[in-house]
């Protein structure tokens, strides 16, 4: 026989021979078990037992600022505002808290949760449920675009908390299928994309079906004057934490722009392509019509591209994000706000097809890359009518950016029927101009 081991017996093969070198011992980093001991941990936060234990059978064991700031005030029952950017672990900021404050003997709806998307509300639900699981809570997703049948059914076996989207929420509300008059806590998560899906009146109403003694927590990247008119009429002395600074730092993140004529971006858009094939990007445009010409453009060149606008109902955006995050499609084509409140994680490039009109909204894009230590990349297409705007956000934000230089192929012209450019406003100012048709 030979006992000769395979290369699957090769961790067992050196116990019947002599000891070579000796091992070497394992360096330890004294001052990395300094810094770890020193962070606050989730068993430092008010939070339930079960809570801290269910946290850390999840993986969590360190909370993110928003968390650390926002589990303190959840807990004590106070309203609150939450001013943080997508994907910095807001969802824990909100779910552990009210969690431990759901009575699982009650049947009833004791929590609501409002998310301006299927996916985002699904993603919630998700986390909500595996939290639940320790204390428990059970939780219902009533969301559009999905059969009504089996979330019907959740609802049936007694949720104490649901989590939705408006325009679903407020069908079974107006239907009867739910009832919110023993609410406690109610949650508006991704409020300023909610406002910019055209949701506050739904959001209006249903805050109007709640009792006026709930705790009511907010989260949002910013604060427009129809998310503040809302937190004047429907929260109690809310506290305000926020973990976004006046303007973002983005230091793993290399950013260049590119001084181009207008006619001139797509074929810019079909190198920078070209160079990273296989690696994620999304490309932000405008107007509609924008995403919808360079989305036409990059299919018809064999690109794997989709689409997100704001014409798109919730199917089409669920499935466009699916195929994005399973790799299937490879670049997004995106308005503003279509992209809010995307959660997608390892975008390698940000592309300005179009330079934004705002410095904020600049800061929000370059954002989606770079994400959780990972280095980011984005360019900016800068055309002549976008000067104004593009000098605002560079005085602006300070931030380093490169230009790159780039000679258009030889013989290259302006297709007929070019879409046309407006010129921006002379005038300055913080908003200056703005342009129709956005998201």
């Amino acid at each position: 026989m030979n006992n000769t081991p395979t290369n699957g017996d090769d961790f067992l093969s050196g116990l019947d021979e002599p000891d070579s070198d000796p091992p070497k011992e394992e360096v330890v980093n004294e001052e990395e078990i300094k810094e770890e001991e020193s962070k606050t941990q989730f068993t430092d936060l008010p939070l339930p037992t079960e809570i801290q234990d269910q946290l850390l059978k999840l993986g969590f064991k360190f909370p993110t600022p928003i968390q650390e700031l926002s589990i303190p005030v959840a807990i004590k029952g106070l309203d609150l505002i939450g001013k943080a950017e997508t994907g910095t672990g807001k969802t824990l900021a909100f779910t552990a808290p009210i969690m431990g404050k759901l009575d699982p003997e009650r049947v009833g709806i004791q929590a609501l949760v409002l998310c301006p998307t299927r996916e985002l509300a699904q993603q919630v639900e998700e986390v909500a449920s595996k939290l639940g699981e320790a204390v428990g809570i059970r939780v219902a997703l009533v969301v559009g675009g999905i059969h009504a049948a089996q979330q019907l059914m959740q609802l049936r076996r007694g949720a104490q908390m649901v989590v939705g989207t408006p325009g679903r929420v407020l069908d079974f509300l107006k239907s009867g299928k739910i009832r919110l008059g023993w609410v406690e806590h109610v949650v508006l998560d991704e409020a300023d994309r909610m406002l910019d899906m055209g949701f506050i009146d739904d959001v209006n109403d249903i805050l109007q079906h709640t009792p006026p003694e709930r705790q009511t927590c907010l989260f949002s990247a910013t604060l427009p004057p129809k998310i503040k008119s809302l937190t004047r009429r429907f929260m109690k002395d809310p506290e305000t934490i926020s973990t976004i600074s006046e303007m973002a730092t983005v230091p793993e993140i290399d950013q260049k722009y590119i001084r181009c004529q207008d006619w001139t971006k797509k074929y810019w858009i079909h190198e920078i392509l070209n160079q990273h094939p296989n690696e994620t990007c999304i490309i932000f445009c405008n107007t509609r019509r924008a995403v919808i010409e360079l989305d036409r453009d990059l299919w018809g060149r064999g690109f794997p591209a989709g689409s997100l606008h704001g014409d798109h109902d919730q199917e089409r955006r669920f499935k466009v994000l699916e195929g994005f995050r399973d790799r299937q499609i490879t670049t997004l084509v995106a308005t503003d706000v279509a992209a809010r409140g995307l959660d997608v994680e390892a975008v390698a490039r940000v592309i300005n097809y179009d330079v934004p009109d705002e410095v904020e909204t600049y800061v929000h894009r370059i954002g989606r890359t770079g994400r959780a230590g990972a280095k980011g990349e984005t360019f900016s297409l800068v055309d002549p009518a976008d000067k104004l705007s593009w000098d605002r956000i560079t005085r602006e934000t300070g931030f380093d950016i490169t230009e790159k230089e780039w000679t258009p192929p030889s013989g290259i012209r302006p297709e007929p029927g070019s879409r046309p450019r407006r010129p921006r406003p002379s005038s300055g100012g913080r908003h200056g101009g703005s342009r129709s048709g956005g998201g």
